[in-house]
């Protein structure tokens, strides 16, 4: 009988306990347990459980998913939650692309925590256009990296590097003539250039299978093409637009 008394007592007790703290669900995937000072419309501020003597602890809601009160109440806090069960790949076609003459897609692949993905991009240059380029872009290929700092959503913010390798078309110039001061003829020759960009973007995801996003990237290029005005390493920038199918 003793013995008896002692479990329910200790089954009480742990009871008791575990609803005599607060606990936080962070967008992040992380929870803490904590005693809960007060909420305001834009703030939380909570002691952690396990150190109750610390400093107060202030956070957004909107980074916040849940709270489960020590009464075993349950209040959703923030509705911008992370989509759960997103397509991890992405098939996109850059529909701006075409202002610098190319066809332009991309493979996406993210990671199943939502916070990184892995893309490579394919461009196929066409006509005589150069677009905003300082030189005939004729094609590239390469490999980027999108960070997102909060997971996904349904808008998403992204950031990271972009490395590509192409090929280009561009004027060199021959039979300097010292008297004018000019170069008299002009030759069409190839060369392949690298990029480097570093892409800030936004995405949207108005339902699940479809991905619309902006990419803007500022960055650095170089080609040695002896006789061009642009050759060695020079300053770049890229923006696109892209339509992507998710699966």
């Amino acid at each position: 009988m003793k013995k008896l008394i002692s479990i329910l007592a200790i089954v009480l007790f742990s009871s008791s306990f575990a609803f005599s703290q607060d606990e936080i669900f962070f967008n992040s995937g992380d929870r803490v347990k904590a005693d809960i000072i007060e909420i305001s419309k834009k703030q939380i501020k909570y002691k952690k459980f396990s150190n109750l003597e610390g400093p107060v602890v202030i956070v957004n809601k909107k980074n916040v998913k849940k709270i489960i009160y020590k009464n075993g109440e349950e209040e959703l806090v923030s509705s911008d939650t992370p989509i759960l069960g997103f397509n991890q790949n992405i098939f996109a076609y850059n529909i701006f692309d075409v202002v610098y003459s190319q066809f332009a897609f991309s493979y996406e692949h993210i990671s199943k925590n939502g916070k990184m993905s892995f893309f490579i991009p394919v461009s196929i240059g066409y006509g005589d256009g150069e677009g905003p380029k300082a030189f005939y872009d004729k094609g590239f290929t390469g490999f980027g990296i999108n960070l997102f700092p909060t997971g996904q959503h349904r808008v998403t913010y992204y950031l990271g590097p972009e490395l590509h390798v192409g090929i280009g078309e561009d004027y060199t110039q021959s039979d300097y003539d010292p008297y004018y001061g000019y170069y008299r003829e002009s030759t069409l020759s190839q060369f392949v250039y690298g990029r480097l960009m570093i892409n800030n973007g936004i995405a949207y995801s108005p339902v699940p299978g479809l991905r619309l996003s902006a990419t803007f990237g500022l960055g650095i290029r170089y080609y040695d093409l002896p006789n061009s005005y642009d050759t060695g390493v020079n300053s770049t920038a890229y923006f696109t637009i892209s339509m992507g199918y998710a699966f």
